[in-house]
């Protein structure tokens, strides 16, 4: 008992206050098993760029980030091929880094990749600065994962719908990728 109690104390000092631990693999990140169903089977597979629309200063100098917002801009079909590039990337456990962890940066998401069945609705957000993506389902958050080791093949596969997006290219330029 000795011997186990300064591994607890170590161990829960290591531990930041308050910190909740992240996603540990791709069935908990979409949650409930037919999520990941509906990105399986979807019927239509679409993606837009993100506007980012700075939150308000208050009067006290403070941000309200209640008023942080994205403007969707037009919603381009993905090609089959593409659409199962991503669909294998966003599914697939060596994408991530495991467990998820909030990062040291706030996202600014650039593009939202949808997956459609029916009147149902996954969403992926995508922020190629800190690589963080957002899964959502018909809007409600669902959970967060950083996908680092994989943001080349996700960046290559945008840039077949969005070949002449500057800041797309900006990034995969970052990221080693040829022109």
């Amino acid at each position: 008992m000795r011997c186990l109690a300064p591994l607890l104390l170590v161990l829960a000092l290591a531990a930041p206050a308050g910190a909740t631990a992240g996603p540990a693999g791709v069935a908990e990140l979409f949650g409930p098993p037919e999520n990941l169903r509906l990105v399986r089977e979807a019927d239509a597979v679409d993606v837009c760029l993100l506007r980012h629309v700075a939150p308000a200063v208050r009067a006290d100098g403070s941000v309200d980030r209640s008023t942080e917002r994205y403007e969707e801009t037009a919603f381009r079909p993905v090609p089959a091929a593409t659409a199962a590039a991503l669909r294998g990337l966003v599914l697939d456990d060596k994408t991530y880094d495991w467990p998820a962890g909030a990062g040291g940066r706030r996202p600014q998401f650039y593009l939202r990749l949808r997956f459609h069945r029916g009147d149902e609705l996954i969403t992926v957000d995508f922020c190629f600065l800190c690589h963080v993506l957002l899964v959502a389902r018909n809007g409600v958050e669902l959970g967060h994962a950083n996908f680092g080791r994989n943001a080349d093949l996700l960046l290559r596969a945008f840039l077949q719908v969005f070949p002449d997006d500057a800041p797309l290219r900006r990034a995969a330029g970052e990221a080693g990728l040829p022109p």
